[in-house]
């Protein structure tokens, strides 16, 4: 492209006189602003030019979804592949950034004269010893590679990670951010992640537990919430199941705990649990149902101590 735009010299000196330092200057800055032209078109071309393909795989995939064995499957399998390109695609986007203006910088190098070929080759042998001496790096990219790959968990699933569970916001090639329901950001390098438990494969189980004092007709609890069950079936669109009574799982002389389950939708259990609490408080007040409540017994000690 210097070449092309030597071509101007001629008519830049005609106008600034023979060699003059305006027509070089104004040759360089040619130059520089067309690849600068070009480097942010690629630039900005790169997304939509990424998505475009994950798109074109979400079709090739989808259509092989639909040998699902239920709608549910279905929808989850397409969400999870969703989830799964726009991991994929942001990762890919970081890299080929890094390389457009990687190259960018070789080619202005280059049309100012500069040996590129030392440069390369000192960033060979660079590279390799940064290697040697960032071995986490390294081993944090290659993590982020395996878990991009085997999908072991996706932006937007909700995961728990050592101890901290979150929504999972992004996932580079070095460090995973995660977001928990207060806001609060976990950063932690892809090297130190260990066992990952992800609550967004499958669906969720919601487990609600009750309390009555133990004045209260046990029986009769029970056949109350029997028929409650019943009744309730899928009131809420998060579940994917009826909500079903269990038993006492737990009882003494001052209360009995009742257990209720419902299978919801993939991290929605949150929510339903909420939801079923409530309604149940609500049908133990409108039966007159006594919750447990905690008592404290002081007896009075005797003069002789006993």
């Amino acid at each position: 492209m210097m070449t092309v735009l030597e071509w101007l010299r001629p008519f830049l000196d005609s106008l600034f006189g023979t060699d003059s330092i305006i027509s070089t200057i104004l040759i360089d800055v040619l130059y520089v602003l067309f690849w600068t032209i070009i480097a942010l078109v690629l630039l900005r071309g790169i997304r939509p030019f990424v998505y475009k393909i994950l798109r074109v795989n979400r079709k090739l995939t989808r259509n092989i979804k639909k040998k699902a064995v239920t709608p549910e499957e279905t929808t989850y399998a397409h969400i999870d592949e969703t989830k799964r390109g726009e991991t994929i695609s942001r990762a890919l986007i970081s890299i080929l950034r890094f390389a457009v203006l990687f190259i960018f910088l070789m080619v202005i190098l280059k049309g100012f004269g500069v040996d590129i070929t030392v440069i390369l080759a000192s960033a060979g042998v660079l590279g390799i010893a940064v290697a040697f001496g960032t071995q986490a790096v390294v081993k944090d990219f290659i993590s982020g590679i395996f878990f991009l790959s085997e999908k072991t968990f996706l932006v937007g699933e909700l995961v728990q990670i050592d101890g901290f569970t979150g929504t999972v916001k992004e996932i580079g090639l070095r460090t995973t951010k995660i977001e928990d329901w207060k806001g609060t950001f976990f950063i932690i390098n892809n090297g130190s992640i260990g066992s990952v438990i992800n609550y967004s494969r499958d669906n969720s189980l919601a487990v609600v537990d009750i309390t009555l004092s133990s004045a209260n007709d046990y029986q009769r609890c029970s056949e109350g919430f029997a028929a409650f069950t019943q009744t309730f079936g899928l009131k809420y669109p998060e579940m994917t199941e009826a909500l079903r009574y269990i038993g006492i799982i737990e009882s003494n002389e001052m209360h009995a705990t009742y257990r209720f389950i419902a299978f919801c939708r993939p991290t929605e259990h949150f929510g339903v649990e909420r939801n079923v609490r409530a309604d149940l408080l609500a049908y133990c007040q409108t039966n007159g149902w006594i919750l447990a409540y905690p008592k404290i017994v002081i007896s009075k000690e005797s003069e002789n101590g006993k």
